[in-house]
C-alpha cells in the first residue's frame, strides 16, 4: 500500500481523489499538490450516486494528465449524512483503494461545510454546519475561534438553539439551515443553504495525508450518527398477506 513518504528535501506531488456522496449532491474532485485540478458533481431530487460516481471519476481523469495509478490516496466524506449516499461513497472508495493498493482517508462532512462557509463569509465569529436529518432534526457541529463542538443530532426548537447564544455572529450552512430561520432571526446571522462540495474537502484530505491519518480498509464504516431504521417494505400486490393467498 502507498503511504506518506519519509521526510525528503524535495517537494513531492500528492494526488488525492475525493468522493462526496453524503447528501443529494454527488461529487468527485481530484486534488494535486494543494490544488483542485478537476471535479464533477450533480444534484437531483433522487439519489443518482450509484450510476454517476464511477463515470464522474473516469471523466475527471480524462481531463488531466494524471492516471489512476498516480493516486497517493482516496478520500471520502464519511458522514454524518444519508445512509444511501454514505454506503455508496464508502463502498466505491474502498473498492478503488483495494484495486490500487491505496490508503483511505475519511473526512468529517460537517467540517467540509464549515470550510465552504469560511471561504464565502470569512469575517463572521463562528460557523454552524447543519445537515437535514428529517422532520425538525439536523446533524450539527459548531466551529468558533476557541472551540469545535462534537457532532450531534438536535431537534430545532427554542431550547436547543440556546447553545448558539454565545457564538457571536454566525454563518449557518447546510441543507438543514432553513429549519432555523423562523427561530434564529438575529441580524448578525447568515443562513446559507448548501450541500457539501467535494472541492472544499481539499484541506482536510491533505492534512490527513500529511499526518498519515488513514482509516482501516477492512473495518471502516461511515459515521451514521443515528441507527438505521428501515421503512415499511412496499407490497403493491399484497403478496405478504398470507390470508389473501389462494390455497392449491
Amino acid at each position: 500500500m502507498k503511504t506518506k513518504p519519509l521526510d525528503s528535501p524535495f517537494q513531492l506531488m500528492v494526488n488525492i481523489l475525493h468522493l462526496e456522496t453524503t447528501t443529494l449532491n454527488c461529487g468527485v474532485a481530484l486534488f494535486s499538490n494543494g490544488k483542485v485540478i478537476s471535479s464533477k458533481s450533480i444534484r437531483k431530487e433522487g439519489y443518482s450516486h450509484a450510476e454517476n460516481i464511477m463515470p464522474f471519476i473516469d471523466e475527471i481523469f480524462s481531463e488531466v494528465s494524471l492516471g489512476k495509478s498516480d493516486l497517493d490516496a482516496v478520500s471520502v466524506s464519511g458522514g454524518p449524512g444519508s445512509y444511501t449516499g454514505l454506503r455508496i461513497g464508502v463502498a466505491t472508495a474502498k473498492g478503488i483503494c483495494h484495486a490500487l493498493n491505496l490508503p483511505l482517508i475519511a473526512v468529517d462532512t460537517l467540517s467540509v461545510l464549515k470550510n465552504q462557509a469560511s471561504a464565502l463569509y470569512p469575517n463572521v465569529d463562528s460557523y454552524v454546519s447543519m445537515l437535514d436529518a428529517r422532520r425538525m432534526e439536523v446533524y450539527s457541529r459548531s466551529f468558533s475561534k476557541d472551540s469545535t463542538s462534537e457532532v450531534e443530532a438536535i431537534v430545532i426548537n427554542e431550547e436547543s438553539i440556546s447553545r448558539f447564544d454565545n457564538l457571536g455572529s454566525i454563518c449557518f450552512i447546510g441543507d438543514g439551515v432553513e429549519k432555523c430561520t423562523g427561530i434564529l432571526n438575529e441580524k448578525d446571522h447568515i443562513f446559507h443553504s448548501a450541500y457539501p462540495c467535494a472541492e472544499h474537502a481539499i484541506e482536510l484530505a491533505e492534512t490527513a495525508f500529511d499526518a498519515s491519518d488513514f482509516v482501516d480498509l477492512a473495518s471502516y464504516e461511515p459515521f451514521y450518527l443515528k441507527a438505521f431504521k428501515a421503512g415499511v417494505a412496499k407490497d403493491p400486490f399484497n403478496l405478504r398477506d398470507k390470508s389473501n393467498r389462494i390455497a392449491h
